[in-house]
């Protein structure tokens, strides 16, 4: 292990970071792996991955340099020695240059080191030295601009194909127009640490159009009720790719069909997630008994078919281009374990979280814009719901609904308990979700 890393300032460091999610000021890290330098840290500025044992296990890429930047502060993580040098260590993905290394794999006649792998489809070659450009939202991954190219680096891990990986790289050979077609990816034995897709420079995001829509709404609310227009197309062709889109995953990846042990299995994990939301906070418990009354109408009777799906499908992963909606991020919801993400499911989860998301862009429009009366974002959630399951095409059964409505349930819980722990001026949208739907 480095001197340096064995100093607070990486456990400071990552503590500050939103992918590492642990929302605490206190980083014990037990173990870090060091891949091997992809730049010689002798000649001046050394580059290497770094996999960090802290818990979980999170990929930090850092570039160790001779002479202190400023303009790469915010990426700063501390100085110390190595093999008797002192180095100023950054998180290289803050670090222009050192992106560039970590990125030279792609490109034709580049050796890599033993311990790496860039993997490519075919026709796929970055050109060296292409400028790139660090993605300033905060998520759980981070994401770097590359010419024509996105990057994404993972940077929670784990052992596995990364399902974004495995499902876009599915659906690119299959040809889908709904999806960016992936490229490449980068791996250390079986830790995936990256992918790269093409960038749909002209796209739009989904949360963001969404919300847009709603705030055009609040200038002439009676016209546009009346009209019952704004957004409600968009969700209606939102459907409709979605639908495409679990089509060719079927097509492409496992099946199956769930029967009543499984359905019980599925009510139990329901009920699971209910109690510890329950035990965590108060104010859930006032919806307990009536959520568990709607978990109980789910039939464990009948046969619930069940594919791999998106696992943590909104409106932020989703973009609006000039050709129609594309859906990009099937990474599940990184904080919970590969085999929760990777489990055959009912397409009614991402079908709900949809749902979620569309209340969530407008009732979040209304907290922002200090809103008290939201008759009319009720009414665009309400037809956006309605043109959206209407694209997708889902079934209109009591089963096939009590489902969804589980599910939906489900993911408003798992709101609440976010929103009070993070965001508590957001809690009042799941908490107006749960009055709806109980």
């Amino acid at each position: 292990m480095s001197q340096w890393i064995e100093r607070p300032e990486l456990s400071a460091y990552l503590a500050r970071q939103r992918w590492f999610g642990q929302g605490t000021d206190e980083v014990a890290i037990t173990h870090v792996r060091e891949l091997e330098w992809l730049s010689d840290p002798g000649e001046g500025l050394g580059v290497r991955f770094e996999l960090v044992d802290a818990g979980s296990l999170f990929n930090v890429p850092l570039s160790y340099r001779l002479h202190p930047r400023e303009d790469l502060s915010y990426g700063f993580i501390g100085a110390g020695s190595l093999d008797g040098q002192i180095f100023y260590v950054y998180d290289a993905l803050h670090d222009p240059e050192a992106r560039g290394i970590l990125l030279r794999g792609f490109a034709d006649g580049i050796d890599s080191p033993a311990d790496i792998s860039y993997s490519r489809l075919e026709g796929f070659s970055l050109e060296i030295d292409t400028d790139s450009v660090l993605m300033s939202a905060e998520q759980s991954n981070t994401s770097v601009i590359v010419g024509d190219s996105l990057v994404k680096f993972f940077r929670k891990l784990a052992p596995g194909r990364n399902p974004d990986i495995e499902i876009q790289a599915a659906l690119t050979h299959l040809g889908s127009e709904e999806i960016p077609p992936l490229q490449g990816w980068i791996t250390s034995g079986d830790i995936d640490l990256a992918m790269i897709g093409a960038f749909q420079r002209s796209a739009t995001d989904g949360w963001d159009t969404a919300r847009a829509s709603v705030r055009a709404l609040q200038d002439d609310a009676v016209r546009a009720r009346e009209a019952g227009g704004d957004f409600a197309g968009e969700s209606e062709r939102l459907g409709q790719t979605l639908a495409v889109v679990h089509e060719q995953m079927r097509e492409t990846l496992p099946t199956a069909s769930w029967g009543p042990a499984d359905v019980d299995a599925l009510l139990a994990r329901l009920n699971g997630r209910l109690d510890e939301a329950v035990a965590r906070h108060d104010i859930v418990g006032a919806y307990a008994d009536r959520a568990r009354a709607a978990y109980a109408a789910v039939d464990s009777n009948t046969p619930v078919p069940v594919q791999r799906v998106h696992g943590d499908f909104h409106l932020g992963q989703t973009l609006r281009t000039t050709a129609g909606w594309m859906i990009i991020d099937f990474e599940g919801e990184p904080a919970q374990p590969l085999p929760d993400r990777v489990r055959l499911d009912s397409v009614a989860r991402d079908v709900a979280g949809l749902l979620r998301s569309l209340d969530y862009a407008a009732h979040s429009v209304a907290i922002v814009q200090g809103v008290e009366e939201t008759a009319y974002i009720d009414d665009w959630v309400r037809r956006n719901r309605i043109a959206f399951l209407r694209g997708y095409g889902h079934e209109a059964s009591d089963a096939a609904l009590a489902l969804l409505h589980a599910y939906e349930i489900d993911k408003t819980l798992y709101e609440v308990v976010y929103e009070s722990n993070y965001r508590p001026d957001w809690v009042q949208i799941p908490l107006g979700a749960l009055n709806r739907l109980l």
